[in-house]
This record gives structure tokens, C-alpha cells and sequence, in this order.
């Protein structure tokens, strides 16, 4: 038996390619107060594609990390790698209002409801708000001065929350059935 369990395992190391991942096949259902939202297989993938962790966890680095706004606590000091690993409960010490929600859940809904539902904070991952050719692995990078979507309204940089627009959120959210 273990000789099988062992073959299987190989096998399937093998099979998947580095970077292969197949698509989502789940639909996710969370209920919010009264109401049951269901988020289809279609809405999870389409966010899969178009919704980038990295780009967001950059912009949450850059407000933890500024001198700049004033806050009750320290800013954080630390690379940006650094920022990535640290557990929720270490990173909203660094965080203010609108950085209040983490999506870095093991429940995938609450992943998906999350980052269609608190656009002011999550607005800075969806791929239109931002420049598709920027480096988001650099701290110092602002690439939501130069949209993807060039006829969205563009994030107000002395804002500390995602004031512009996007198709790509609106278009998740309107893939969701209430």
C-alpha cells in the first residue's frame, strides 16, 4: 500500500508542470447576515485571473512602511518580502482605516467575498488599476499612476484608500448571485 501512495505521489509531481495550475472548480457560498451570496466557479476564476495578491500586498507595504501618515504606532521597517510573511496579527498593527479586512484566509469564500467586497482597500490588486508593465516587486513602484485601462478614473495618490475605478471588480461582482 504505501508502495502505491508512494507511485501516486510521484506521479503526480510529475504530471503537473511548474506554474500549471488547473482551474478552480468550486463555487463558493457565504451568508452575510440574511443573505446567501453565491460565488460562481466562473466569478472565482475570472478573479484568479484578474486579481493580483502581489500588486495589493505592495500598496498595503507602502502604507505600513510611510513615514508619511500620521499613525499611532511606528512605521514598519522591514523589506517588503518581509512585509508578504508576517501573519495578519503583525501586520494590522502597521495598518489604519481603510487596511481593516486581511483575504489572507484558509477559507477561500471569504477570500473571494473579501476582495469584491472592500474595493477601497482591495481596488489597488485588480489587474486594470494598475500598470501591467510595473515591477510589483519594487518597494518603491506606484503603478496605479498608469492604469492598464486607460479610460478608468486613476487612484488619487494623496488618498490613503483606492478612489479610482475598475471594470475588473465590477465585473466579479456582477458574476455573484444574492
Amino acid at each position: 500500500m504505501t508502495k502505491w501512495l508512494l507511485l501516486c505521489c510521484v506521479w503526480l509531481c510529475c504530471a503537473c508542470e511548474d506554474g500549471d495550475s488547473p482551474p478552480d472548480t468550486t463555487a463558493y457560498e457565504i451568508v452575510v447576515g440574511d443573505t446567501l451570496i453565491t460565488i460562481s466557479v466562473d466569478a472565482v476564476n475570472f478573479a484568479n485571473t484578474h486579481f493580483s495578491w502581489d500588486a495589493y500586498m505592495l500598496r498595503e507595504f507602502q502604507m505600513a512602511s510611510s513615514t508619511q501618515i500620521p499613525s499611532e504606532g511606528a512605521a514598519f521597517s522591514g523589506s517588503l518580502p518581509d512585509w508578504k510573511n508576517l501573519p495578519w496579527v503583525v501586520r494590522e498593527t502597521f495598518l489604519f482605516v481603510p487596511y481593516g479586512h486581511d483575504a489572507a484566509t484558509s477559507s477561500r469564500e471569504l477570500f473571494y467575498y473579501i476582495i469584491g467586497t472592500h474595493f477601497d482597500q482591495f481596488g489597488f490588486g485588480w489587474k486594470d488599476t494598475y500598470d501591467p508593465e510595473a515591477n510589483i516587486f519594487d518597494e518603491s513602484e506606484r503603478p496605479w499612476n498608469n492604469p492598464a485601462d486607460t479610460t478608468l478614473a486613476v487612484d488619487n495618490p494623496g488618498t490613503l484608500n483606492f478612489d479610482g475605478e475598475s471594470n475588473y471588480f465590477a465585473a466579479f461582482r456582477g458574476m455573484w448571485e444574492f
